[in-house]
């Protein structure tokens, strides 16, 4: 079971900074969901990758 929350968290489909968001928000992928729309209703020409980065960024200013 494990091991299937693993591979659904970290499959070859996300990017690494989305795989850093979703361990800064201790697995709960609904939250890291959240982060990045809001990113993307910011400036909806980003990249799922580039929003991570920037949920990233944001997360590492407000903390």
């Amino acid at each position: 079971m494990a091991w299937k929350l693993f591979t659904k968290w970290f499959g070859r489909s996300s990017s690494g900074h989305e795989r850093r968001l979703l361990e800064r928000c201790h697995g709960d992928q609904d939250l890291m969901e959240r982060l990045i729309a809001h990113e993307v209703a910011r400036l909806p020409n980003l990249s799922r990758a580039a929003a991570s980065r920037s949920a990233i960024d944001r997360w590492n200013r407000d903390r």
